[in-house]
């Protein structure tokens, strides 16, 4: 463990465009994949929602084994920094082939959409799981470790923004009456706007936290070592439902946006229009929501605000149930403020994680950064899958028509529901299991006391023995 190093705000704001290029991508595929291959690519709402399942299933299996090669892959510039350049290149590219439309029949652009997701998947989590251990290491000061991911989660609402403003304009820019060409052409700005901040993360910022014991151990170890790390446990949990909420929300916008406040997907420029500003009103509210929790958190415990902005999003999401899409003057409302509070708790709930990490290297010796944050971002893709799978599954058992200029009262239902009561149930969970979490700031600061002082033990152990080898040999 090393000292408490202090973060310059460039290393931060380097430390945040890292997420910001994951964002870029990951905003894309919740606001418009499930969109884009019923309305745009051609498959069926229920084929989606089996690919969406079967093949985050697999990249979530992939997570764990990603970070414990992280932890054990050292190089000149640490474990996890290096990941962000070596496959910076290959996360832009299939980005742009998750947004291609071969023209294949329907069997073929299945399993060219199965093949390409998949590939977009690994790859975002080759990156993504290094970048959210470097969260973890690049300094133990609990604050000023909360404050990076503050910027983290302000500069990725940011680039959701700019996903949620420029998308839609940019494929009518880019393909005029060809969808198709113009999501391509779209995912390929941005995915050259995710190198570059990919590149910039990777030469701005450190990696300073080290193992307090330089211990060898096996995978089977290491695995057991976090399955006993009770907390690591809980905080997984929250990471699922969390995703969970987030995914079923962001799926659902673009049909809420276009069957029941526009008037149907026949609407053209006004409908883009409308859609635009709807999606764009909840991102803002991210980012602010972000900027919000370096506020925050200076002011009030870090355990009292994830409870209580939970417990305010399940009250935020049923309210919304019961308001009339086309109410604008109430729903743009409610819906910035969902952003704001959802995206507000986010810096909490990552520093959970890296706590738990530290709680686990306290009580074991062992330091495993990589394995426990991957051991989230597990949980995170299962989230994504199962929320993914819902949104196709209702959307077909609903009854939902893609392209129809209208949907049926159960497809309305549905889809509202998918907005709002689901993604509050998900909240409800997390408030309740928040009560389990026991690492409040109190109980951090005596664990990082306890890991220091040990620290320094071993280090004057190690001073005391080479002095002795020393001695020992200037007697012969």
């Amino acid at each position: 463990m090393s000292v408490h190093a202090r973060l310059s705000t460039m290393e931060k704001l380097s430390f945040g465009m890292g997420d910001a290029a994951c964002g870029i991508v990951f905003s894309s595929v919740t606001m418009f994949l499930t969109y884009f291959y019923t309305d745009i690519y051609g498959l069926d709402a229920a084929a989606v929602g089996i690919m969406f399942l079967v093949t985050r299933i697999l990249d979530a299996v992939v997570d764990p084994l990603t970070g414990m090669i992280a932890d054990r892959v050292k190089t000149k510039y640490g474990h996890f920094r290096p990941w962000l350049i070596w496959f910076a290149v290959p996360y832009a590219v299939m980005a742009v082939m998750t947004f291609t439309t071969p023209d294949f029949g329907h069997t073929g652009k299945l399993v060219y959409a199965y093949l390409t997701y998949t590939g977009l998947m690994l790859a975002y989590t080759f990156i993504n799981i290094p970048y959210c251990a470097l969260g973890g290491v690049i300094t133990d000061n609990d604050k000023d470790r909360l404050s990076a991911q503050s910027w983290r989660f302000t500069l990725s609402s940011c680039a959701g923004l700019l996903v949620s403003v420029g998308t839609l304009s940019l494929v009518e820019w880019f393909g005029k009456e060809n969808k198709q060409l113009g999501y391509q052409a779209t995912m390929a700005v941005m995915g050259t706007i995710a190198i570059i901040m990919l590149v910039l993360c990777f030469f701005n910022t450190q990696e300073r936290v080290t193992p307090a014991v330089d211990t060898k151990s096996s995978v089977k170890e290491d695995l057991k070592n976090l399955w006993h790390n009770d907390q690591w446990r809980i905080v997984a949990v929250i990471t699922f439902f969390s995703s969970m909420a987030s995914v079923m929300r962001s799926s659902a916008t673009l049909y809420y946006a276009t069957y029941l406040m526009t008037g149907g997907a026949q609407m053209g420029a006004a409908s883009t229009t409308m859609k635009t500003a709807f999606i764009t009103t909840m991102v803002v509210g991210t980012i602010f929501g972000a900027m919000g929790a370096g506020y925050f958190s200076q002011r009030y415990k870090s355990l009292f605000m994830f409870r209580t902005i939970n417990l305010l999003l399940v009250f935020a999401g049923v309210i919304m149930f019961f308001v009339p899409p086309t109410l604008l003057s109430v729903i743009f409302p409610i819906y910035f403020l969902i952003g704001f509070l959802h995206q507000m708790y986010q810096p909490f709930k990552w520093n959970m994680m890296a706590n738990a990490a530290d709680y686990g290297e306290w009580k074991t010796g062992r330091r495993i950064t990589g394995l426990s944050f991957s051991g989230n971002l597990f949980m995170l893709k299962l989230g994504m899958a199962v929320a993914g799978a819902m949104v196709g599954f209702s959307l077909g058992w609903f009854g939902y028509q893609a392209g129809s200029a209208t949907q049926s009262a159960a497809a309305i239902t549905g889809i509202v529901s998918l907005l709002t009561v689901g993604p509050s149930l998900s909240y409800l969970v997390l408030w309740c299991l928040s009560w389990l979490y026991k690492l409040d700031d109190e109980t951090m600061s005596n664990i990082h006391r306890d890991m220091s002082a040990k620290t320094a033990a071993a280090q004057r152990n190690t001073e005391d023995v080479s002095e002795g080898v020393l001695i020992a040999g200037g007697a012969k």
